[in-house]
């Protein structure tokens, strides 16, 4: 048998100082700047905080995709919303893919699928719920906007070409609508590996970019100081630091993009800890909800300290459970329509060989798993 145990301790020693630099940020914390502009940003949440108790809703959607031994995939969607006073809906999609689409063709086609669905059901919401509310958003939205645009010249497989235009102007019409109406839009990201922090402070100094082995993530810089909860000073985005730099030469080069998002508000983003030794959540809110009235390309970034947001601090901190259920509604929904290989799988594969008995047989790689 070979030693891997023996390799492992070979190679952690080797690569310790690099692990040790890359895990515990030497590299950052040894730069006093860093630490001053982290202090200066992070800031406790009050103690006396109450939302205004409006209704809440939330989104998510689930995917399986299944191959089979004959070649094609089968793209298993469902989505679902639910909200206060018993509100749910469903839906499902299937998407059935030739065997020749290439990989990245196909996970671009599956997350372009799951963001209809999403935002098809906000759409639903919306047009039968009456304001005020709450809705719930998982992931940042702005980041939405900017996959979207990256997404529309990439697609080629029929008759997914236009699905990438299609879904960003359903977002276009979800922001709008929500900002006509006054609706509480807040996207909520588990995980965000955003730079605007480093972005930020590589302005004043450029030679960082040269002198760190690594860009350090938003989250990184504020776990250097502490790790209670607080939540960072607001920041307003847009256009490039919102969007990303190829996004906006795309945009400055198509007059139907430009039409498409000139109305679209700004937002602001701020990363929140709502327990001890948590993860950082990363927050979007459309501007409108803070008073201000900066459209979307009109701004890069601009600091917004003295801004409330204490009503969505609070609404965030009342739907905290724990560090798993980090906010009620997205939990609750995400558990609810994730796909689970017993019983929903199982159950919808016995279904599909029903209705397909002679071709339906997964192949090899995906047996082993269901």
């Amino acid at each position: 048998m070979p030693e891997f145990i023996s390799l492992f301790i070979e190679e952690l020693n080797r690569k310790k100082e690099k692990i040790n630099n890359l895990f515990f940020k030497k590299d950052i914390k040894d730069r006093s700047f860093f630490v001053n502009f982290v202090e200066t940003l992070w800031h406790k949440i009050p103690e006396n905080l109450q939302s205004n108790g409006h209704k809440i809703f939330a989104i998510d959607a689930s995917q399986r995709t299944l191959s089979f031994s004959l070649g094609p995939y089968l793209l298993l969607t469902q989505g679902l919303a639910i909200g206060t006073e018993g509100y749910e809906k469903a839906t499902i999609s299937l998407d059935p893919i030739p065997a020749s689409i290439s990989e990245n063709q196909l996970a671009w086609i599956r997350d372009l699928i799951m963001q209809k669905i999403e935002t098809e059901l906000a759409l639903e919401i919306i047009e039968e719920i009456k304001p005020p509310f709450i809705l719930f958003i998982d992931g940042s939205i702005i980041s939405r906007l900017s996959y979207l645009l990256r997404y529309i010249n990439l697609i080629e497989e029929e008759p997914y070409k236009d699905l990438a235009l299609n879904v960003l102007k359903a977002n276009i019409e979800l922001i709008l609508k929500s900002k006509n109406k006054n609706i509480e839009l807040i996207s909520i990201s588990k995980s965000s590996r955003n730079t605007f922090f480093f972005q930020i402070l590589s302005i004043d100094h450029p030679e960082l970019k040269e002198e760190l082995p690594y860009i350090p993530i938003d989250a990184e810089f504020l776990n250097i100081l502490s790790w209670e909860p607080g939540y960072s000073t607001p920041l307003l985005i847009g256009a490039e630091m919102g969007l990303g730099h190829n996004q906006i030469e795309l945009i400055e080069k198509d007059p139907n993009l430009q039409t498409l998002l000139k109305d679209i508000p700004a937002f602001i983003t701020f990363y929140v800890r709502l327990i001890p030794r948590d993860q950082i959540l990363r927050i979007d809110i459309p501007n409108y909800l803070i008073g201000d009235s900066t459209t979307l390309l009109e701004i890069n970034f601009h600091w917004e300290k003295d801004v409330n947001i204490y009503n969505i601090l609070a609404i965030l901190r009342e739907n905290c459970i724990n560090s798993q259920v980090y906010q009620t509604p997205l939990y609750l929904v995400d558990n609810i329509v994730r796909i689970k290989k017993t019983p929903d799988l199982e159950r919808y594969i016995m279904i599909l060989k029903k209705e397909f008995p002679d071709i339906l047989e997964l192949d090899r790689s995906q047996r082993r798993f269901f």
